[in-house]
């Protein structure tokens, strides 16, 4: 079934059922015998041929640098949610960490016709700036700011601040702050300035502070930890960079405790509020931070730069809440 074929069977042009499946001005009573002729056929328009007519797919891309934790699907949620009620459809797709990989899918979206692409990315945005600059579709950053383009992201270095402030940690408390490394350095240097500038505010010494790399596993908070308590090392918190890493240093108190609500045993605060880790290890110091509200954002923001390409560059940064503290 063609559009032409349609249009014999409705008794119009082939224009005016072009003008219909694209919102054009129509006679409601043409309206209605296309709407009865589609119906009759079950007629589907081709996407090539209205991509080739209006060089628009009403389609954007999402990319992952990284897909395998809760914040990850909450913007990914938000994301289809604002673009499912605006009539856009997304195309998604998991890089990892490879930043030839990430060029070479941004190119194939490009090559495809895609309207525009959000980039979901907590760590510094890789590869060619170039490549995102002259991408001639726009471009959102989800999770880093970037000069020159859209971007959304969460408050980290005053969340950490607000989270340090409010552990009731005395000036002769002793504090181990675990940082996350590698990829995550962006947003992990964020959090850990903000959080030893949240001790300094309640007036803990520099000596009484300790800060150690870890990767972003459960084993490498637990890898960690268990080395810095291995060492016969005391301490009344252990903060970490996130909540995965959390994960691994109650694993490894409670190897040195016999339970991470021992006395002796140091509490532990993360980021994220993971609902699994509150489930099982029980209600620790976190920071909340609504996903899914980021991914509206996010998508908001495209659908106002498809709409109006002289909308100016957005730097949007969310806020959080602290829990359990």
């Amino acid at each position: 079934m063609t559009n032409r074929e349609v249009a014999e069977l409705a008794g119009v042009s082939s224009a005016a059922v072009s003008r219909y499946l694209n919102g054009g001005y129509l006679s409601e009573e043409k309206r209605q015998r296309i709407a009865a002729a589609i119906e009759e056929t079950g007629y589907v328009p081709s996407a090539n041929a209205r991509i080739l007519r209006t060089k628009k797919s009403d389609t954007v891309g999402v990319i992952l640098t990284r897909a395998d934790e809760s914040a990850m699907s909450g913007v990914v949620s938000g994301i289809e949610k604002y673009f499912f009620a605006s009539d856009y459809g997304t195309s998604i797709a998991y890089v990892g960490d490879d930043v030839k990989e990430l060029a070479k899918t941004m190119r194939s979206l490009l090559e495809r016709q895609i309207d525009g692409i959000i980039l979901v990315s907590s760590a510094p945005v890789p590869g060619d700036m170039d490549l995102y600059l002259r991408a001639r579709v726009p471009v959102v950053v989800v999770g880093q700011h970037v000069r020159d383009l859209c971007s959304v992201r969460f408050d980290n270095f005053g969340a950490a601040y607000d989270l340090a402030s409010s552990l009731g940690c005395g000036p002769d408390s002793r504090i181990a702050y675990i940082d996350a490394a590698g990829q995550y350095r962006s947003f992990g240097a964020d959090r850990r300035k903000g959080f030893l500038a949240g001790l300094e505010r309640i007036g803990i010494d520099q000596d009484h502070i300790a800060v150690r790399t870890a990767g972003f596993s459960v084993n490498d908070g637990y890898r960690t930890v268990s080395e810095l308590l291995g060492k016969r090392a005391e301490f009344d918190f252990i903060s970490c960079a996130t909540d995965t890493i959390a994960a691994g240093a109650i694993k490894a108190i409670r190897e040195r405790y016999g339970s991470s609500f021992s006395a002796r045993a140091p509490r532990v605060s993360g980021f994220g509020n993971d609902p699994i880790l509150q489930a099982v290890a029980g209600p620790i110091p976190t920071v909340s931070f609504d996903y899914e509200e980021c991914g509206i954002k996010a998508a908001e923001i495209m659908v106002d730069k498809l709409k109006d390409a002289t909308v100016g560059t957005t730097s949007l940064v969310l806020g959080y809440r602290i829990v359990g503290a």
